[in-house]
């Protein structure tokens, strides 16, 4: 699926002069179609998540108040490195499927 990239500007005057059910129903589908694409997003990242607490039996909030050990060795900072980013993944995916299940309530595609 191919996305059309416009001006802020541009989208907001092309949705502006569509109907109000017309941009209802736009909004509608995006937010569902979206959800999913954020729901699949949200699993990768809790499955990364995981990986790296099994590998290391701790959470990241718990190496960020202990550190990391005095020998641990370039693969352990590189992980740590990735954990945050999947972390922040996390973060940001949960938080945006909380903003659109407010805007648009969770609809189940036929």
């Amino acid at each position: 699926m191919s996305t059309l990239l416009l001006e802020p500007e541009v989208m907001e005057r092309v949705f502006h002069s569509l109907d109000p059910e017309d941009r209802t129903e736009i909004f509608s589908i995006g937010a569902t179609f979206y959800r999913l694409t954020l729901k699949k997003r949200l699993e990768r990242a809790e499955h990364k998540v995981q990986e790296f607490e099994a590998r290391y039996h701790t959470t990241l909030q718990q190496i960020e108040v202990d550190g990391l050990p005095d020998d641990a060795d370039y693969t352990v900072h590189e992980d740590y490195i990735e954990w945050h980013y999947w972390s922040r993944v996390l973060d940001q995916t949960r938080k945006a499927l909380e903003t659109l299940s407010v805007l648009a309530p969770a609809q189940e595609l036929s």
